[in-house]
């Protein structure tokens, strides 16, 4: 990260939680395609097995779609009454993420993308078990895992591969069908390696839904489908009103999770003792600091050259 984010980490003892609908992968928490085709098979219209609570506001859309005689009605009632649309127009706007690189070992890429080759970003190290225990003081459950890279063209996301048998009407089936996209990447991206810190979904609905997670999720009540996600910007009256916009600052133990202050491998020689002294300011150790392990790697190619 960048050493501006370093020192607001410090002052505020937060660790910072996007929205994944701010990352830069716009397909963030989507499903793949095979699971998509999956999802379609069966829609949310269906009274024996729906996640959709039957108020009036449901019960006059699904008489408008019976209503539409359509070329391609079958098509559209898979498309607006499916998981797959729960999970775009809904349950994405409810889970922010935190993510780390997991490996014994640094990587070039990885300075270069989030430091931006700059000579006065950081890295911070530490363990799985570390970061769990750091979240010791937040308010928020915290869940943690590693992510799964597929072939989103011919692979399952985890969870999905025999849809049309899982009961929608348990909780805690449509609450990991909702959390098993923002756990799975494309195999494009299996060199990040990572690990996601996710911020309960039952967690944000108690804080700031105002009610307790059930299977039961009446978003067509509270008009989310009536004026679609235009209301996030908006002043109007709606279930997620109240929803941090782009992330949640997450309090954090510091001592607790950071273990090594790694250096930029272009840091040049003034950065070193002001960025211990920073440590030390804030009560941590400015012992921990030591320059990235790549830093000799590119000095002896910049010999050979």
């Amino acid at each position: 990260m960048h050493i501006d984010k370093f020192m607001s980490m410090l002052k505020t003892q937060f660790l910072y939680f996007p929205k994944i609908t701010v990352f830069n992968d716009i397909y963030e928490g989507e499903l793949s395609d095979k699971s998509r085709t999956e999802v379609y098979k069966t829609n949310l219209l269906d009274d024996k097995n729906t996640p959709i609570e039957q108020d009036d506001v449901f019960r006059t859309q699904k008489e408008r779609m019976e209503e539409y005689d359509g070329p391609h009605k079958k098509q559209m009632l898979s498309l607006f009454h499916s998981i797959d649309t729960l999970l775009t127009k809904f349950s994405k706007h409810l889970m922010f993420c935190n993510c780390w690189f997991l490996s014994d070992n640094e990587s070039h890429s990885m300075w270069a993308e989030y430091g931006d080759k700059s000579p006065t970003s950081i890295a911070i190290q530490t363990t799985v078990g570390d970061l769990i225990d750091s979240f010791e003081l937040t308010e928020f459950d915290i869940h943690i895992g590693t992510v799964k890279y597929k072939d989103y063209k011919n692979e399952h996301i985890e969870g999905y591969e025999d849809f049309t048998s899982i009961n929608l009407n348990k909780p805690e089936n449509v609450l990991q069908l909702f959390y098993a996209p923002i756990m799975h990447k494309r195999n494009i991206y299996a060199d990040e390696h990572e690990v996601q810190a996710v911020v309960s979904f039952d967690s944000i609905c108690n804080k700031y839904l105002d009610r307790i997670y059930t299977s039961n999720i009446p978003f067509y009540n509270d008009k989310l489908y009536e004026y679609d996600f235009s209301l996030f910007n908006t002043g109007k009256t709606n279930i997620l009103k109240d929803i941090p916009k782009e992330g949640l600052n997450i309090n954090v133990n510091l001592g607790t999770l950071i273990k090594t202050v790694a250096m930029s491998p272009y840091a040049n020689g003034y950065f070193d003792e002001p960025l211990r002294k920073l440590l030390d300011d804030n009560n941590l150790n400015g012992g921990m600091v030591r320059i990235s392990q790549i830093a000799e790697v590119l000095e002896k190619v910049s010999l050979i050259e």
